[in-house]
């Protein structure tokens, strides 16, 4: 379904397509070989409910972590489903880290769930899909998070996927196809855990990060109430942005503003706005900047000295979310957060998988050969974009000949020096704030 289709009842099309990259990578394998809709929010969700996390360390710690856990969803166990090299996590206590001295992986995937309170603001629609995925890194020191969106439209192998819980029960073929097809194939009998397996094990068998089972699902219908708990987002609009095909209320004047709820959410949603190509892809920097600037406002003394927002943050977060695996305790979380409790806001960087488009098909990308030296450097637990040292230049990303890059993403042998790929990384702190005075 496009995603802004001004009508909820309109017909959706068949998410499958045909041709994409199909690199070989480490693969998380199955055990056996065989009126106007309102917009939506998706995956910068779950990325707010991250920053919650982060940046609540002590108070998510103090407000009741039994509390919490009651509000989230979870998928149920998965571990019978997968094979990976190691069963990874442990029990935690509010002020441990579960995944002590590792880097962390996990992926989050924004549902288009229309049931409940999510389909009075989308309008009630059938069937399970994903738009825009994040994979957020956590570095083993944990000294900094880089968060990697990866475009719905991306063409991708999608492994062989459970199709029931029965670990020698069906499975899908493997195919070709856009990202985010991988939820709705998961997802076909309704069940959001194995919709999120097989997007999982997409982005193993693309990228060579085994992310295991470990991700969160999350809706839309605690956008608002989040962004609302803290007091409005304040965001430097650059140039005038309106929505040309008025799906949302989308229209703001150059300069600062403070947004509420559904302000933000028509900012990160809209598509069809002025002066871009009408793209997927030309949201994500918009939605990139709006997360950077919860993060400002997260730890600014005027919500972390407020137990109010502090809770009702948090509360609504928790609310939207679906975890698994070991990110389904929030007490392990809560571990994690304490852990980063000092993380300086820019230290946290959103990148963007590195694509082009693909010839002869309007709309759909590529991922280029940077982005095979993006995720070497997440394998290899280094910063994706690292400040060059003074009278040093980048490394240029090789040819597809060259010998540095390894195909599919495969993570490079220990003690690899790995080159920089060519990413525009985005921190917390936005150089366009310079422009509104």
């Amino acid at each position: 379904m496009d995603p802004d289709a001004p009508h909820p009842g309109s017909a959706m099309p068949d998410p499958a397509g045909a041709g994409g990259a199909e690199p070989p990578g480490r693969r998380l394998a199955p055990r056996h070989a065989s009126s106007p809709a309102r917009p939506r929010s998706t995956s910068w969700t779950l990325s707010l409910v991250l920053v919650a996390v982060l940046a609540f360390a002590g108070s998510l710690a103090g407000f009741g972590v039994l509390r919490l856990q009651g509000n989230v969803r979870t998928v149920g166990d998965l571990g019978a489903l997968i094979a990976r090299d190691d069963e990874g996590g442990s029990t935690a206590t509010p002020d441990t880290d579960a995944w002590e001295g590792r880097p962390l992986n996990f992926l989050v995937i924004g549902s288009d769930d229309r049931g409940g309170a999510n389909g009075e603001i989308g309008g009630v629609v059938g069937g399970m899909r994903s738009d825009t995925a994040l994979l957020v890194h956590v570095a083993a020191d944990r000294s900094r998070v880089e968060v990697v969106s990866i475009p719905r439209d991306s063409e991708v192998r999608i492994p062989a996927c459970h199709l029931d819980r029965d670990p020698a029960g069906r499975m899908s073929e493997p195919t070709k196809d856009k990202f985010n097809a991988a939820f709705s194939l998961g997802g076909a009998s309704g069940d959001p855990g194995l919709a999120g397996l097989c997007t999982a094990a997409t982005v193993a068998e693309n990228t060579g990060i085994d992310v295991g089972a470990d991700f969160a699902i999350v809706d839309f219908a605690g956008f608002e109430g989040m962004v609302d708990a803290i007091g409005g987002v304040r965001l430097c609009v650059p140039e005038a942005i309106r929505d040309t095909h008025r799906n949302t209320d989308l229209d703001l004047d150059a300069g600062w503003h403070d947004l509420t709820g559904g302000q933000a959410l028509d900012y990160v949603r809209a598509r069809y706005v002025t002066g871009s190509d009408n793209s997927d892809t030309q949201r994500i920097p918009r939605q990139q900047k709006f997360i950077g600037a919860v993060v400002r406002k997260v730890t600014s003394s005027d919500v972390l000295t407020s137990p109010r927002s502090i809770a009702g943050f948090l509360e609504q977060g928790t609310r939207a979310l679906t975890l698994s695996g070991d990110l389904a305790s929030m007490r392990s979380l809560a571990g994690l957060g304490w852990r980063m409790r000092g993380l300086d806001p820019e230290q946290v960087t959103f990148v963007t998988v590195p694509t082009g488009p693909k010839p002869g098909s309007a709309g759909r990308v590529l991922w280029t050969d940077d982005a095979d030296l993006l995720w070497q450097r997440i394998a290899a637990d280094e910063p994706v974009a690292p400040e060059p040292t003074p009278g040093s230049t980048s490394t240029p990303a090789p040819d597809a000949t060259g010998d540095q890059a390894t195909p599919g993403g495969v993570p490079p042998p220990a003690g690899t020096d790995v080159p920089q790929p060519a990413v525009t990384p985005r921190t917390a702190e936005d150089p366009d704030d310079v422009l509104c005075g």
